[in-house]
């Protein structure tokens, strides 16, 4: 952009922006969690997920979540 002072020209850098907003909330509002693990941007991923962490499935495994299940008359 240029300005002008004492009736000079003089060029004065614009922040960018996308569709009027700053880079920076383009991304928070836009970008999805693989492409910001993949541009090493983790510090705007959300920690949302957290409850999805402990869902697994332990009922089926006898009580230990990474145990195969048991067969009878095999093992021990």
């Amino acid at each position: 952009m240029t300005i002008f002072i004492n009736g000079k020209q003089k060029r004065v850098k614009r922040p960018q922006t996308i569709d009027g907003m700053d880079v920076d909330e383009f991304i928070r509002r836009n970008a999805d969690p693989i492409w910001l693990h993949q541009n090493e941007m983790w510090e705007y991923m959300s920690d949302d997920d957290e409850s999805d962490e402990h869902d697994f499935p332990t009922s089926a495994y006898s009580g230990h979540r990474f145990a195969p299940p048991l067969r009878p008359g095999v093992g021990i």
